[in-house]
């Protein structure tokens, strides 16, 4: 494993990506090229099984870089999703409009911290004119285009085996081909296993300063070196103006303050008002959790602090509280671990969103008491539900007898993801950092993802 050294995980953190070639022959990537044409020409686009139709793509997962990038940024025995796709830029196709993914099958709230990250693997020199990925820098911690305007795209260009690893809720688009060739991109989603307790990368604890995100970036790299914030004194009142007034990078700004700051009741009081005037913009939002609030990420740093009121919410009267509840439970983590039979209760709860929020949080919470309740969340109605209900159980490690029945039942599930995770569950296969040793495990799930 070649790890990430601070200078790579700060640039991580900062712009949303590292990309870094790997040093394979050229011959290699050529064969997976040209497999790739024979599969798009015989088949079409192979969408999940563009994995096994060219087995050589283990060998790149497993390239010392990728894991080593892979690990500093999801922690040790991160997973890969079920899902992955390769996208074909052919010759004059027009370019992509800028966008975030979504989550397959979900809708997820985009969160800052380090949980998802996504891989691009480009089998073939990516030139200016071929039709290069293009990402907007440090742009993962919006979600209103309107606050890339004065952001400069940055084009993800490179030779044959170039990798970038990039933070899932990045911003970017394909560009315009411009050769008479096609461009290949293979795409593979991963997803963190467990909460950081140490830094993940070669560190040598220095100093690091951020110049954009000042803020935010600073927390979330004592996040993902597994320290606690601590306490902050802040001037409450020009936070609190500037979050009404400000630009979404000046919001973002004043939500950390405010929860460095523990200022759990002004917080409380903004999800309120943002709620007025978001909740029917969300909804209406195909991939879009309900609880997309600014102020919950507040809320998330001022962990400890909100953790009683967050479990309070979960009883409110107002649903999208009670799922904005479960899901900053859920972002704060394993020290929100008094919250679990609160959250295991709310997976009966009548909304859809407090149960696919609660199911996800418990999951990160690594819950082991709510394995049976989580068992029982794999018959929900609701196909998000389910999928978080059976990528909790495989976080969380549970496949005993306590809980293999449902697993069992869910292996015939009509959601293909639902499916594919409940097989890796069984299997308890948590590791998924070398993914030639994925074996049939692997085989199987992605049988299940057609």
């Amino acid at each position: 494993m070649i790890q990430l050294d601070d200078n790579g995980m700060q640039h991580y953190l900062t712009e949303g990506f590292v990309t870094f070639p790997t040093d394979f022959p050229d011959v290699f990537h050529k064969s997976i090229y040209d497999r790739a044409e024979a599969i798009f020409e015989s088949e079409g686009n192979p969408s999940n099984d563009i994995y096994p139709g060219i087995p050589e793509l283990g060998e790149v997962l497993s390239h010392p870089r990728v894991v080593g990038a892979l690990t500093a940024i999801l922690g040790p025995g991160y997973m890969m999703h079920p899902h992955r796709h390769c996208h074909l830029t052919p010759p004059g196709k027009d370019p992509q409009r800028n966008h975030k993914d979504s989550y397959e099958d979900d809708a997820n709230v985009r969160h800052h911290r380090s949980r998802w990250a996504m891989a691009f693997y480009y089998p073939q020199d990516v030139t200016q004119e071929i039709g290069p990925t293009a990402v907007t820098p440090g742009s993962q911690y919006y979600t209103r285009a309107e606050s890339l305007d004065s952001i400069e795209e940055k084009m993800l260009c490179g030779p044959a085996g170039t990798v970038t690893i990039v933070h899932y809720d990045i911003w970017h688009r394909a560009t315009e081909n411009l050769t008479d060739r096609n461009r290949f991109m293979m795409k593979f989603l991963f997803c963190r296993m467990r909460e950081p307790r140490a830094p993940a990368w070669d560190t040598l604890g220095q100093n690091v300063t951020f110049a954009r995100h000042p803020t935010l970036c600073p927390h979330l790299w004592r996040w993902n070196s597994g320290q606690v914030s601590p306490r902050v004194d802040r001037d409450v009142s020009t936070l609190a103006d500037q979050y009404v007034e400000g630009t979404e990078e000046e919001r973002l700004d004043a939500s950390y303050g405010l929860g460095e700051a523990g200022e759990v009741d002004i917080l409380i009081e903004r999800l309120s008002e943002e709620a007025r005037t978001e909740l029917d913009h969300n909804l209406e939002r195909r991939h879009t959790n309900a609880t997309q609030f600014d102020a919950a990420y507040g809320l998330g740093v001022a962990g400890a602090a909100a953790i009683p009121s967050m479990i309070d919410a979960l009883s409110e009267s107002d649903w999208w509280m009670r799922a904005a509840a479960a899901d900053i439970l859920g972002d704060i983590g394993e020290p929100a671990a008094e919250a679990v039979p609160a959250l295991a209760t709310a997976l009966e709860d009548g909304s859809e969103w407090v149960r696919r929020n609660a199911t996800e949080a418990l999951g990160t919470l690594r819950a082991k008491p709510a394995v049976v309740a989580l068992g029982g969340a794999l018959s929900d109605d609701s196909a998000r539900v389910r999928h978080n209900a059976a990528l909790s159980l495989l976080k969380i490690g549970a496949s005993g007898e306590d809980i293999r029945p449902n697993l069992t039942t869910a292996l015939e599930d009509e959601n293909r993801y639902v499916r594919a995770l409940s097989e890796l569950a069984l299997s308890n296969h948590r590791s998924m950092s070398s993914p030639l040793r994925y074996g049939q495990a692997i085989t199987r799930s992605i049988r299940r993802c057609r």
